[in-house]
């Protein structure tokens, strides 16, 4: 009997992030559940099992916020799974007032961003292992809204919970086309997407009482990108409500996603994954697209 493929789906223990994974344990593959909190992690695992009877399920507690706590979260998950074939980095939030994290980033930045940043470098060697491998990042349509502020980052001179939101978001996408350039897509494939407006507590947190679509919707993509046999489209494709669409021209900005790289890992405290100019390279290799 073969062993089963490996999922970890951050942001797991609902919303968008809960329906892949149960999607994904349903597909048959073994699913890493994550929250921050591990009451909540292992709630969601029962749930889970509850739906998918027999279903290969583990659960890891992390918080995104913390750069200490990331570390330790990737070595656990690691530790679980040498080998992993998918990686979904969904978790995310959107938050009105100004914070900073205990690592001194401004939080949605932290959280939306840094820490995904860095727990997609530190299992690396993992998503090598489980070759061909994925990396799936939710971002949104508001990335087309959003500017890098390299002179601000952290927003202090002019904090609003959207622009926060747009700034990683975009972030979000940046990371996506640079990752794509840095790795042979016959190993680690990369894709980005919007997963539509969908009725979930970043919603109704970040845009009050909005109608949206259901989780199931909302996690579709990401579970197709997920489980898809062959995907045609090229590493570094961003999808728009399950349709393939054009990035913010500012994502194809070679000399902001330089500097936003070096700024992440000086953050994250990774140093140079990349040597500067690879965007350049990047857009140059998909001839500005």
């Amino acid at each position: 009997m073969s062993t089963p493929r490996t999922a970890l789906v951050t942001g797991s223990t609902d919303g968008i992030g809960k329906a892949t994974a149960l999607a994904l344990a349903r597909a048959g593959l073994h699913v890493i559940v994550h929250g921050r909190s591990r009451p909540r992690v292992d709630r969601a695992i029962a749930e889970l099992s509850a739906e998918v009877p027999g279903a290969q399920l583990d659960g890891v507690s992390f918080d995104l916020g913390s750069l200490a706590s990331v570390r330790k979260g990737a070595a656990e998950v690691a530790a679980r799974a040498p080998a992993l074939h998918v990686l979904v980095n969904n978790a995310g939030i959107f938050a009105a007032e100004r914070g900073l994290t205990g690592d001194g980033i401004e939080t949605t930045l932290a959280v939306n961003h840094v820490g995904p940043y860095l727990l997609t470098h530190l299992l690396t060697p993992q998503l090598e292992a489980g070759a061909p491998a994925r990396v799936i990042i939710l971002s949104s349509i508001a990335h087309t809204r959003g500017r890098i502020h390299l002179d601000d980052l952290m927003l202090e001179r002019a904090y609003s919970g959207y622009a926060a939101y747009a700034q990683s978001k975009l972030a979000n996408v940046m990371h996506a086309l640079d990752l794509a350039a840095r790795h042979d897509p016959a190993r680690i494939a990369v894709y980005c997407l919007h997963p539509g407006v969908i009725s979930t507590k970043l919603l109704r947190e970040g845009f009050g009482p909005v109608r949206g679509a259901s989780t199931a919707q909302g996690a579709a993509m990401a579970i197709q990108l997920a489980t898809a046999e062959r995907i045609d489209e090229p590493s570094g494709t961003y999808w728009s409500e399950g349709q393939v669409a054009p990035v913010s021209p500012a994502a194809l900005d070679a000399s902001v996603r330089d500097a936003l790289r070096a700024a992440t890992e000086r953050l994250a405290g990774i140093g140079d994954a990349a040597a500067p100019g690879a965007a350049a390279a990047s857009d140059a290799a998909r001839g500005g697209s």
